[in-house]
């Protein structure tokens, strides 16, 4: 079901506006369900409230009101900077306006800072006080634009608008009567990345290929499922028209021993990389999900190079260890235990680490000498690249969870040899 697609999948979109715009009132209508609460106060919206559905053709999307832009309560700052950080993580932009209101300064700053993001910005005006009769007055140009005619004199009244962001539709907000149409108005947009062929297993299974994937049971383990990019990886075989095969690390020689012919590769959850290595022959590509997530959602070849820098390291040493998702801790937890003992190991000691978590990472990251990210599947793709580029830019190496693990149980030439050529 696509309201299953999880969230770091979805096309996100994000609504923008000054407080009263009727961002929230056309999220509802688009919706056709309260989600978002509507009050004639403003500053009723507080926190970035979301909502998955389908928008075709856009498909599986996310869909995020916001904080009025120029909220003046007592928190209205906090909640302006919580806008100011949803604007990273979404692939297009709509921006609410009303036909009695002018288009002010405040407007044409943000729709300006959603250009410079290079986001995709759409208008709507929000016909106040406008009747059931308002279809029969619009002027109707394609898939392209659907304005009223009043929404064409505010349009013509600040020609600046034009120049920033598309208008694209306008209606009465609180009637479903164009409802559709500005669904389908919103679904025939390009968000961006939409020209990128993301995929997670793309040109390694081809019909009929095997893949076995190990996935461990551990205290770590999700009771009664599986992790997402285990599910994903699953998913994708099936669509490629492959054979998934999945195992436990113990079961690894039973299995093999099983198949007439070899698996054409194995990937295994990072943690169990060295005891998997061990037991899969050499001739059998082998790599891992986060290296796989590394591929799908960021730059592998950065975070490949960026594993080289753990050479520098020496007491004392700033490393900054950020994760994706905000997970219970578990006592033999991947980010704050084991990769800590797996880098003291190596002789990495006495190290001054950091973690952060969620949506969480700071933009000033110069101080630290190496940061270490997990497979960022509950990131966007948007968000997992702009991290690698705060730190490229600033100096300092990035590596994966599972580019790093791979390189301290020394077989990172075999877990990345699958993407040699994307390496060069």
């Amino acid at each position: 079901m696509t309201m299953n697609t999880p969230k770091a999948n979805r096309v996100h979109i994000g609504f923008f506006g000054r407080c009263n715009s009727g961002k929230s009132t056309l999220i509802n209508m688009l919706a056709d369900q309260p989600v978002s609460l509507v009050a004639d106060v403003a500053g009723t919206t507080t926190d970035p409230v979301s909502k998955a559905m389908e928008i075709l053709p856009l498909g599986p999307v996310m869909i995020t009101d916001t904080a009025g832009i120029d909220d003046t309560s007592q928190l209205g700052q906090l909640r302006i900077a919580k806008t100011h950080e949803l604007i990273k993580k979404i692939n297009l932009a709509v921006y609410v306006l009303r036909s009695d209101e002018a288009f002010t300064e405040d407007d044409k700053k943000w729709i300006e800072e959603l250009k410079l993001q290079e986001l995709p910005v759409a208008v709507f005006i929000n016909e106040i006080g406008a009747g059931e009769s308002l279809e029969s007055e619009s002027i109707h140009k394609g898939k392209e634009s659907t304005l009223s005619r009043s929404a064409e004199l505010y349009v013509s009244q600040h020609p600046e608008l034009n120049t920033l962001a598309t208008v694209i539709g306008s209606g009465n907000f609180t009637s479903s009567t164009n409802r559709l149409e500005l669904l389908d108005l919103l679904g025939g947009l390009t968000p961006l990345d939409a020209e990128e062929d993301q995929s997670l297993l793309s040109g390694l299974v081809n019909p009929g290929d095997t893949i076995v994937l190990v996935c461990p049971i551990d205290s770590a383990a999700p009771k009664g499922r599986l992790i997402l990019p285990q599910v994903q990886a699953i998913r994708e075989i099936l669509d490629y028209k492959g054979l998934a095969l999945v195992t436990q690390t113990e079961e690894i020689p039973a299995l093999l021993l099983s198949l007439k012919n070899p698996p054409k590769l194995v990937i295994t959850d990072s943690q169990a990389f060295e005891e998997v290595n061990a037991l899969v022959p050499d001739t059998i590509p082998l790599t891992s999900f986060s290296i796989l997530m590394a591929r799908f959602k960021g730059k592998l070849k950065d975070l490949v190079l960026g594993v080289n820098a753990i050479k520098n390291l020496k007491p004392g040493s700033k490393v900054l260890i950020s994760e994706g998702c905000t997970h219970r801790r578990q006592c033999d937890d991947i980010g704050t235990v084991k990769i800590p003992m797996w880098l003291k190991q190596n002789g990495y000691t006495d190290l001054d680490m950091t973690w952060t978590s969620g949506g969480a990472f700071p933009e000033h990251v110069e101080d630290y000498d190496f940061i270490i990210h997990c497979g960022a599947c509950m990131l966007t793709r948007r968000e997992v690249l702009r991290r690698i580029d705060v730190a490229v830019v600033q100096g300092v190496p990035i590596v994966n969870y599972g580019i790093l693990i791979a390189m301290l149980h020394g077989i990172l030439e075999r877990a990345v040899s699958p993407f040699k050529d994307e390496l060069q």
